[in-house]
């Protein structure tokens, strides 16, 4: 898995689910989630846990609370674990 390309899209997703209202509305916010986890399903059982791994790193990377606790619940909420 490409690690720049895997962080880009996790640092998407972490922008939008930390982003308030005025900058992006909840509906846009939600159904951009959607999608990514719509796409993210047809990752093989490894590239999953792959990506998964790769999220648990940057939540341990991270210094803000706010965002380590999103980065804790996402590869649930993406649909990355089984």
């Amino acid at each position: 898995m490409n690690m720049t390309v895997a962080r880009a899209l996790i640092d998407l997703l972490l922008s939008l689910e930390l982003s308030d209202e005025e900058s992006v509305s909840l509906e846009a916010a939600t159904a951009f989630v959607e999608d990514a986890s719509a796409t993210l399903s047809a990752l093989s059982r490894l590239e999953r846990e792959e990506l998964t791994s790769i999220i648990r790193q940057m939540e341990n990377e991270a210094t803000m609370e706010e965002r380590r606790e999103v980065l804790r619940s996402l590869p649930e909420d993406i649909g990355l674990l089984d």
